[in-house]
């Protein structure tokens, strides 16, 4: 869904986009505007929505941009919609929003259209809201466009009015412990912009939160910190993986796992044979049946036919072995396969099978075989 190129030149593009920001930034909303929003379990609340724009790799221009719906509290997936564009108008600092909001204003309104019912109660938006160098992010600009409370959630400091990634805010999210714990981002100007939250236990990154429309910093703080599974909140997340997967699927262009994804797919080796008469579930390879003569079992088979070798025994360990098998040789005969104790079906009988099992010492190894056989079996 290609856009017309802008054809002005930067200074004019430059000048045109702030106006329009100052315009819709006065439109902006930063409190509670519904009732689930001032409700401490966010009572009411069903429907969260996650945005996201993906690039083609090595194509600045070619993307994927994607609106999912999420079941709240269940963060379950209930609604997506992924559709490659073309990103004509120039990236600037500070005016994304004029190259990707676009896109995403249109899966919001093809949502209403074909799912009304699905619409979400609130956006989360990768990026800033009222942390930016004039107040107005793309959380702050879709919001005000779409008219749906949107939150920003940024992975990194946009350093404005004198916010600095420096030692004295490195030191501030070192003492962030636990998931929940956050700091407020207080510009030069005396002004909250945002929050730095530790949104989960095990992340040593913080997210940095902000008001983009009809919410307070307080609910944004608490809902983010809600929709997260992982360091990411999911309905961002979601929408990352759902659009990089929609652009390899499309394009077939290989491009690097999404966050949370498993990286390979190992087949697990069984532990023991299945027992007789027992179901073998599918996918799981199976001993063959032990054939006289063999000191070793073969190699089981993957599903996809690669032999999945076991590890090599120490030098001790394979001395060891090749000394019984030596060993192993009594009245000439060298091998199981001589041995008048298997069936035709390369099975011991049972009665037997303490016979064919290879002793340390051969010496009473043949002492037992001569109490328990004729001396004719021996010949």
């Amino acid at each position: 869904m290609a856009r017309e190129a802008v054809a002005w030149p930067p200074e004019e593009t430059v000048s045109l986009w702030k106006r329009e920001q100052a315009r819709l930034k006065a439109l902006v909303v930063d409190r509670d505007t519904e009732a689930w929003q001032r409700d401490a379990a966010f009572s009411g609340l069903q429907r969260v929505g996650g945005v996201d724009v993906s690039f083609v790799k090595g194509d600045r221009a070619s993307a994927c941009a994607s609106l999912v719906v999420l079941s709240y509290p269940e963060l379950e997936v209930v609604y997506e919609d992924c559709c490659m564009v073309s990103l004509t108008a120039p990236y600037m600092s500070g005016f994304l929003a004029f190259r990707e909001v676009p896109f995403l204003e249109d899966a919001v309104r093809r949502l209403r259209e074909k799912e009304p019912c699905l619409v979400p109660q609130v956006l989360l938006v990768d990026g800033n809201g009222v942390l930016h160098h004039r107040g107005f992010g793309v959380a702050c600009h879709l919001g005000v466009l779409t008219d749906l409370p949107c939150i920003g959630v940024a992975k990194k400091l946009l350093q404005v009015d004198g916010l600095e990634n420096n030692a004295q805010h490195k030191e501030k999210i070192r003492l962030l412990r636990a998931g929940g714990d956050s700091f407020p981002l207080i510009g030069g100007s005396g002004t909250v912009l945002g929050m730095a939250l530790k949104s989960h236990d095990h992340s040593s990154k913080p997210l940095y939160v902000s008001v983009g429309h009809k919410i307070s910093l307080e609910a944004a703080v608490r809902l983010t910190r809600g929709c997260c599974k992982f360091r990411i909140p999911e309905p961002v997340r979601q929408a990352d993986i759902r659009s990089r997967d929609y652009i390899r699927r499309t394009l077939g262009v290989p491009g690097p796992p999404a966050p949370g994804q498993e990286r390979s797919q190992k087949v697990q080796r069984p532990k023991m044979c299945p027992q007789e008469g027992s179901e073998e579930p599918e996918g799981v390879c199976t001993w063959p049946a032990l054939h006289p003569g063999k000191s070793q079992l073969p190699e089981p088979e993957t599903p996809g036919g690669t032999l999945r070798r076991r590890p090599r025994a120490s030098k001790a360990g394979r001395a060891a072995q090749q000394e019984r098998r030596s060993g192993f040789k009594f009245g000439g005969i060298s091998s199981y396969s001589d041995l008048s104790l298997w069936e035709p079906e390369n099975r011991l009988k049972q009665e037997n099978l303490n016979v064919a099992l290879p002793f340390p010492n051969p010496q009473s190894l043949l002492r037992e075989m001569e109490q328990m056989m004729p001396t004719a079996a021996l010949c």
